[in-house]
């Protein structure tokens, strides 16, 4: 009889301990998946949300993703803004632009970082071996990217103005052409294309490099419309890309492959560029003041019309991942 009471109080346990645990709100439902199209830059740049729609991370929890393959961040944002993609993946400079020209977006997370993802690559036969040499020349680079901040940054860092260049904007896969042909006598690029113009042009070109001047940031972005409207999707879609980033960090190498082929890149260049980046999904202070430092550059440089930088706090959602991994969040408020 003590027994059978002592079994009865144990399921009766179970029970309660159960019962609590259904009632608990997911976003999950029951249902088929919920749909959403993420605008992906199909390369190394988006490694993470790449990661999560290969292994089905979206999938596992609720998500059916349509892609729109990219071969940049800035078009993947054109996307989004013309209502094309829920989300994009994309560098902080063609967001804060956006911004500055009224766009109603916001950044969900950063997804990868780094510090030697652009360069300068420079022609030795147009007489540039140092980084002064390059005053006076014809330089190409993708306006309003990552690339074209790095380029004056990397400028002014050794007293050359944009207005002493020729300046041409080319799309990225241009570049290497561009240069090869001798159109252009130096490109600012962001990766993978410095190290494709070295492998192909080798001892005749010269790359010029700053680890501290600059450091990459590329995100996944959404309205500010859809996010109000939406943040069970969002949610999902931050969960999804934690698992992505646990699957990266424990199987690098295979990571890799998906990512050659996902990018229809070189398994031997996906490898050789791999350290350069670092892929964790956090929203973190140096955002905020990158954001505000490249709308002082677009002010200066007539990118924008003269006006107050926004309240970059409200271009954030800080919500959705502090709902997911709050300790990811580190953003002074």
């Amino acid at each position: 009889m003590r027994k059978t009471r002592i079994y009865l109080c144990a399921v009766l346990v179970v029970t309660l301990i159960l019962g609590a645990l259904f009632t608990i709100p997911f976003d999950k439902s029951p249902g088929p998946p919920e749909k959403i199209t993420i605008a992906f830059s199909a390369t190394m740049d988006a490694v993470l949300a790449e990661v999560a729609l290969i292994q089905g991370h979206y999938l596992q929890e609720g998500l059916e993703v349509t892609a729109h393959l990219h071969p940049y961040g800035k078009l993947a944002l054109k996307d989004l803004l013309e209502g094309k993609a829920d989300f994009a993946t994309v560098a902080e400079t063609p967001v804060m632009l956006a911004i500055m020209h009224g766009e109603k977006i916001a950044i969900v997370a950063t997804i990868e970082t780094g510090n030697r993802v652009n360069a300068i690559v420079a022609r030795r036969d147009r007489g540039i071996l140092t980084p002064g040499d390059l005053k006076g020349k014809k330089i190409a680079v993708t306006l309003g990217t990552t690339a074209d901040f790095f380029m004056d940054t990397f400028l002014a860092l050794h007293e050359i103005a944009r207005k002493e260049m020729q300046v041409v904007d080319l799309k990225p896969e241009q570049m290497v052409d561009a240069l090869a042909r001798g159109e252009v006598d130096a490109v600012s690029v962001f990766m993978p294309f410095p190290i494709q113009l070295q492998k192909r042009l080798g001892s005749r070109v010269v790359a010029f490099y700053d680890d501290n001047i600059y450091t990459f940031m590329f995100n996944i972005v959404a309205t500010q419309k859809f996010i109000s409207e939406n943040p069970g999707k969002v949610r999902k879609l931050l969960r999804a890309l934690v698992k992505a980033e646990e699957f990266v960090s424990l199987n690098p190498s295979q990571a890799q492959m998906m990512i050659a082929d996902f990018s229809r890149t070189d398994p031997a260049l996906v490898r050789e560029l791999w350290q350069s980046f670092s892929y964790r999904v956090k929203l973190d202070q140096s955002l905020l003041l990158a954001l505000e430092e490249e709308t002082l550059w677009a002010i200066k440089g007539g990118l924008v019309g003269k006006q107050p930088i926004p309240d970059y706090l409200d271009y954030i959602y800080l919500g959705g991942l502090e709902s997911v991994n709050a300790k990811s969040v580190r953003i002074l408020r």
